[in-house]
C-alpha cells in the first residue's frame, strides 16, 4: 500500500481536485486575490491592492499610500474517473467541498519610490474525502473489481511573505521572499473483496522557502509583465510573461493575455480583460484559461467572471472562477481507467482600504 501511495504522488500535476491530489499538492487556490481570480489568475500588475505582493509583485512599486487587503474564499470539487466498459462500475464520481480559508496583506511606501509589504494566505488546501476501484485482469479485456481505496485527507500549505518593491530604470521589479508551511494527513482504506482489508495513516509536515517575484515595464497603452512562483515537493512552480493594453475609450479598463508553465513544461495560457462598470466606481472582469497537463485527454478551461466597486477609501471585490482538468488514464496508476476528470469552483469575496 505504502508503494502504492508513493506511485499517486509521482502521478499528481497543478490544478486538481481528486483521489490523487490527497497525497501530494493538495488542491491548490487558484488565486488569492478576487480580482485576480475574476480573470482566471491572471497576474497583471494591479497597482491598487496589496495582494499585488502574491499574484505581482512589481505593481507595489511607487505606490505611495497605506494598503490594507483581505479577501476570503470557498472551494468545491469534483472528480469524475472512467474506467474500461468490461468494469463492473464504468464511472466512479467524487464530490467534496473545502472549509473556507483567507488571504491578508498590508503594503507601505518606505520613501524613494519603493513599497514593502508583507501578507500571509493559504495556498493549497487537503479535505478531500475520494474514491477509487482497482481492477484486475479477470479474462482478455475483462477487469474484475479487486478492491476499493477509500482516503479521507486533511491540512492546508500557507505562505507568509514580505514583498519589496521599486524602479530600476524602466522596470518595476518586487520580491516576496517567505516560507511555504503547513501539516496535515491522509487515511487510506483498502476494502478487498476477497481477503484481508488494511489501513495506511499517513501524516505530514512541511515548511520550505518560497519566494513569488514580477517584473513590468509599462509602454504607454500596454504593460509587458513577468512573474514567478517558485515550487517545493508540495507546491509546483510557476512563471508567467504577459502584457496587457489599455486605450482612451475603454476608460481604465484593458484586456491582455498571459503565457505559463506549470512545473517547468506544462502550458497555461490566459486571456482577460477589464471593463468599466455601470455604476460609477466599479468594474467588471472576465477571464478564460486553457491549461494542458501531462498526459491531457484534453485541454482544461478556465473560466471567470467577477466585479469591484470603490468608494472612498475602500474597494470591495467578488469573484466566480471555474477551472478543470481531463487526463488520460495513464496519467495515474491503476489499470483499466480511460480518463480522469476534475474541477474546482471557487468564489472568492474581498475588501480593501487605502490610507
Amino acid at each position: 500500500m505504502k508503494a502504492l501511495i508513493i506511485l499517486f504522488v509521482s502521478a499528481i500535476t497543478a490544478f486538481g481536485y481528486g483521489y490523487w491530489d490527497t497525497f501530494g499538492v493538495g488542491g491548490r487556490v487558484p488565486s488569492l486575490s478576487p480580482v485576480s481570480a475574476a480573470m482566471c489568475g491572471a497576474t497583471v500588475p494591479e497597482s491598487s491592492s496589496a495582494f499585488s505582493l502574491f499574484t505581482n509583485p512589481s505593481a507595489l512599486a511607487g505606490s505611495e499610500k497605506l494598503t490594507f487587503s483581505l479577501s476570503g474564499w470557498h472551494i468545491g470539487w469534483r472528480e469524475e474517473i472512467t474506467y474500461h466498459y468490461t468494469c463492473t462500475e464504468p464511472y466512479r464520481f467524487n464530490l467534496g467541498a473545502m472549509s473556507p480559508r483567507g488571504a491578508f496583506a498590508i503594503t507601505m511606501p518606505v520613501g524613494g519610490g519603493f513599497t514593502a509589504g508583507a501578507g500571509i494566505a493559504t495556498v493549497s488546501q487537503y479535505q478531500m474525502k475520494a474514491t477509487a476501484q482497482v481492477y484486475h485482469e479477470a479474462g482478455y479485456l475483462h477487469g474484475e473489481l479487486w478492491k476499493t481505496l477509500i482516503s479521507d485527507a486533511t491540512g492546508n500549505l500557507n505562505e507568509a511573505l514580505v514583498s519589496f518593491a521599486g524602479t530600476i530604470g524602466p522596470v518595476d521589479i518586487g520580491i516576496s521572499p517567505g516560507i511555504r508551511y503547513g501539516s496535515g494527513g491522509s487515511t487510506t482504506y483498502s476494502n478487498r473483496v476477497n481477503g484481508r482489508d488494511s489501513t495506511f495513516i499517513e501524516t505530514w509536515e512541511h515548511s520550505a522557502f518560497a519566494l513569488r517575484a514580477g517584473a513590468s515595464m509599462n509602454l504607454g497603452y500596454t504593460v509587458l509583465y513577468s512573474t514567478h512562483t517558485s515550487g517545493d515537493s508540495r507546491f509546483f512552480s510557476f512563471t508567467n510573461i504577459g502584457a496587457s493594453a489599455s486605450f482612451p475609450f475603454m476608460k481604465g479598463g484593458y484586456f491582455g493575455a498571459e503565457l505559463g508553465v506549470v512545473d517547468g513544461n506544462n502550458l497555461n495560457v490566459t486571456a482577460f480583460t477589464r471593463l468599466p462598470g455601470v455604476i460609477e466606481g466599479s468594474n467588471m472582469y472576465l477571464g478564460l484559461n486553457g491549461y494542458r497537463p501531462d498526459h491531457a485527454l484534453k485541454t482544461g478551461i478556465g473560466l471567470s467572471i467577477g466585479g469591484d466597486f470603490s468608494f472612498g477609501n475602500n474597494r470591495i471585490s467578488a469573484a466566480y472562477l471555474f477551472h478543470s482538468r481531463y487526463r488520460n488514464g495513464v496519467a495515474v496508476p491503476i489499470p483499466y481507467v480511460n480518463h480522469v476528470y476534475d474541477a474546482g469552483d471557487v468564489v472568492v469575496l474581498g475588501i480593501e482600504t487605502v490610507f
